[in-house]
């Protein structure tokens, strides 16, 4: 089974980047998210609902597409008929209006189909036709385009399926029917539906599941060896198994609810959102749980499917590994980089605990903060790895998050931890395998920590902050919220200190200028090359960024280094040890690869 699930999914690789303007995304395939399928062709909406992701190759490799414009996906569909065709629905941020999102050319860009009063919850095609879902009731239009409300159509519409020549909708907390015409609604729970062929099953998170093998005709409450009544998923999928999962765990039945077996689903992905397949390998499942997307032919054995659509935190090189710290948890892979799946280090991560906000690497060591909870505190819990980030051993836990670690490069065993959430750092003399707290009342949260053979500097969000005492004193250098703070390795008198729109940069250590008006986005990670070139990153959280800034003075200036591919925002640099390759990672697009020459 494993193996069969390993060659359904082979990557295919790619060559070694060489010169070039153009960024590739390179994984990891760390993100789930809403499933569409038509013909041999997959799109995958994120949860963060801001583009979409599409497969030719059946997930062996993605094209991430373009940034939606302001708005917030929540569901899509892809025409059977039109595998380029794609529909997003979902709504404006700030004035609750929704939308509905076309493209013709397989998810790459999107232009408004459909405006709403209120959030569109659903889309769908059938026949010649597509259907909306919203609080107005259910649209129908012609190839995603002229739309038009149903006359009749219950409002509150959350959920739409074509069945056959009739409409099953999820309106109300109740079904609803549209058969030659006419309308009716049934008093059936219901806030989703699915369908294979004449079968439908409806599910309510407090209702319960049911079923109906006429089209929506008549319904049977669905009962099986669960006690629990909040329905986490319930459904059928296309080679015709009902599945529901409960807080008792995840059942099948491939006899209409007469039979049922327990899988081990729950334990392994987490909670299902939703499953979908190509229409040639209904036997073959993909499911969006809440540790990304799986492929599955039983519900047992599980491949992480995923797209390369993960918030990267942190990079990190260690020998042939490079390592990319996320929102859930970390993955590595090997040097150079030739798949867009990478080694991931769990199988189910929790939804909350596993925010991995730094790493560093020296001499086959290799350190991560991972930011969780600790009870109801939050809690920075260092841990360490021997083998290039496969593996990892737990060392300490203190107060706070981090968004940075750094080792002394000159004191032997000396770490640096920065936090925010309180107003200390950490400092260990042992290589990371315990801590003691330097609290200072002036600090307001740390983001990053550089370190030279003089001492060390705090990008702050109350300052940019210097010690020379190993922590013990700090004196504030420049006032202002900073973002991150780097010292050039061939020089320490050189520091570049990035606030959130200017960039300060000294050439003595002590004065420094600012440069401002750098970007109109919130300025991010900072890296140098081994030539002394500077990489800076941005992030927009309305509309795009710049992607990556450049300077060849040393910071005295700046040019516009990225492109579309990272421009929804990059949250951390690293440059290879030879200078050649430039690595991103960036806030919904996994880690990007640009060749230096």
């Amino acid at each position: 089974m494993i193996a069969l699930l390993a060659a359904v999914l082979a990557v295919v690789p790619s060559a070694h980047a060489g010169p070039s303007t153009r960024w590739d995304n390179i994984g990891p395939n760390g993100a789930g998210g809403y499933l569409a399928f038509a013909k041999d062709v997959a799109y995958v909406l994120p949860g963060a609902g801001q583009q979409v992701f599409r497969s030719g190759d059946r997930g062996r490799s993605w094209r991430q597409g373009r940034p939606f414009p302001e708005m917030r996906g929540a569901a899509l569909a892809a025409d059977p008929a039109r595998p380029d065709t794609v529909l997003v629905a979902g709504y404006e941020g700030g004035g609750g209006a929704g939308t509905v999102l076309r493209s013709v050319d397989g998810g790459l860009s999107f232009s408004v189909a459909l405006r709403t009063p209120s959030e569109v919850q659903d889309v769908a095609f059938g026949g010649a036709f597509s259907y909306a879902a919203s609080a107005e009731g259910v649209y129908r239009g012609v190839g995603g385009l002229t739309w038009s409300l149903l006359p009749g159509s219950p409002a509150s519409a959350e959920d739409v399926q074509v069945v056959g020549s009739d409409l099953v909708v999820a309106a109300g907390g109740v079904v609803h029917v549209l058969r030659a015409g006419k309308w009716s609604s049934v008093d059936v729970p219901a806030d989703k539906i699915s369908s294979r062929g004449d079968v439908v099953v409806a599910r309510k998170f407090s209702g319960g599941v049911h079923l109906s093998v006429d089209r929506g005709a008549s319904w049977r409450a669905v009962s099986g060896p669960w006690t629990s009544s909040w329905i986490l998923y319930g459904g059928i999928t296309a080679n015709g198994w009902i599945q529901v999962q409960t807080l008792d765990g995840h059942f099948i039945s491939a006899d209409l609810g007469a039979t049922w077996k327990r899988t081990d689903a729950v334990e392994r992905v987490d909670v299902y959102t939703e499953i979908g397949s190509f229409p040639d390998m209904p036997d073959w499942q993909w499911v969006y749980g809440s540790g990304g997307v799986y492929a599955t032919a039983d519900h047992e054995h599980f491949k992480r499917v995923g797209v390369p659509g993960a918030h990267v935190l942190a990079l990190a090189v260690s020998g042939r590994s490079i390592i990319a710290g996320t929102m859930q948890g970390s993955y590595r892979t090997d040097l150079p980089v030739v798949a867009q799946e990478w080694d991931f280090d769990g199988s189910a991560p929790p939804a909350i605990g596993n925010r991995i906000g730094a790493l560093a690497a020296r001499d086959g060591v290799v350190l991560r903060g991972r930011n969780g909870y600790r009870g109801s505190q939050d809690t920075i819990f260092v841990e360490r790895s021997l083998d290039g980030g496969r593996s990892w051993v737990t060392n300490a836990e203190m107060p706070g998050n981090t968004r940075s670690l750094v080792f002394d490069p000159v004191v032997p065993g000396r770490v640096y931890l920065g936090a925010y959430l309180v107003n200390a750092f950490y400092v260990s003399l042992d290589g990371g395998l315990s801590f003691v707290q330097r609290v200072h009342s002036p600090l307001r949260g740390i983001k990053t920590i550089a370190a030279d053979a003089g001492g060390i500097w705090l990008a702050d969000a109350g300052g940019l902050y210097r010690s020379t005492d190993a922590g013990l004193t700090v004196k504030q250098v420049l006032p202002g919220r900073m973002n991150s703070v780097l010292v050039d390795p061939r020089d320490s008198r050189h520091v570049v200190a990035v606030g959130q729109n200017s960039v300060f940069v000294s050439f003595d250590g002590t004065s420094f200028v600012e440069v401002p008006g750098v970007s109109a986005e919130q300025l991010s990670a900072i890296a140098m090359s081994p030539s002394g070139v500077l990489y800076l990153g941005s992030i927009s959280f309305e509309g795009s960024s710049k992607g990556v800034l450049r300077s060849s003075d040393g910071g005295r200036s700046w040019t516009v280094f990225g492109g579309p591919d990272v421009e929804r925002g990059v949250e951390s640099l690293l440059v290879s040890s030879d200078g050649r390759t430039l690595y991103a990672g960036t806030v919904s697009g996994s880690v990007h690869r640009r060749s230096l020459g």
